[in-house]
């Protein structure tokens, strides 16, 4: 991830998920398949978050082929098709956070539409909340991981329950992990207070990325990908 700027990963990663959504025939899947394995090979897969996200997403899988199927009499290519679609953009999603830190992905969105900011809109502020928001997603996870282990150690295992007592007992995950998250908001608004954010004053990185030649190079080989399946698409 040192050698390109976190604006390429999110440009290009836009561009393949745009070409998963024209692909239509097995030129295009090839085509696909073939420039987004570059991009995997080049920014690595977190398989511990893919092996999870798949996990949950193996409901989806399954309800795209029993609804395309059995409700929209679609073909067997059909459905293929729409499984690789949506396998494709999970790869290229967990790609994101394999290869960038969330602060990273604030940073790209604040400099991609930072033009946007002559015509009022606080992109700054946006991308800062979408990266909190993101970066809360993990850590409401790992405690409610956290409290469902200090549960367990108390006698009360959501395993062995029935699901009757499961939605019964709901409130006792629920509500702690909601007043931790709250805790964690109250501190982290302190933190940025104290650190001035909100002033106005521009702001400075420690590290400040600049798109380079390897960086264009690689936008227009993604941009390659999406050109090839567009021609074959309008054709």
């Amino acid at each position: 991830m040192e050698k390109f700027d976190p604006r390429t990963v999110l440009i290009s990663t836009f561009i393949y998920i745009l070409a998963l959504i024209f692909m239509d025939g097995p030129g295009d899947i090839l085509v696909v398949v073939i420039f987004v394995s570059l991009h995997l090979y080049i920014f690595r897969l977190d398989m511990k978050n893919l092996k999870r996200i798949l996990k949950y997403s193996a409901t989806l899988f399954i309800s795209i082929v029993f609804v395309n199927y059995l409700f929209m009499g679609k073909d067997a290519f059909y459905i293929i098709l729409s499984l690789l679609r949506v396998l494709g953009v999970i790869l290229v999603s967990v790609s994101i956070l394999s290869s960038m830190e969330i602060m990273d992905i604030g940073y790209a969105i604040e400099k991609l539409f930072s033009p946007l900011e002559k015509l009022g809109v606080p992109i700054h502020v946006i991308s800062t909340i979408l990266a909190v928001s993101l970066k809360f997603i993990t850590l409401l996870k790992n405690e409610g991981d956290r409290i469902v282990l200090a549960q367990k150690a108390r006698g009360v295992d959501f395993s062995l329950m029935s699901i009757r007592e499961k939605v019964g007992n709901i409130g006792t995950l629920f509500l702690p992990v909601i007043i931790s998250g709250i805790q964690h908001s109250i501190n982290l608004a302190t933190a940025m207070e104290v650190r001035g954010y909100g002033a106005e004053k521009e702001k400075t990185r420690l590290y400040e990325s600049k798109l380079g030649k390897k960086d264009y190079i690689y936008i227009s080989i993604s941009t390659l990908s999406l050109l090839l399946i567009k021609i074959t698409f309008i054709s």
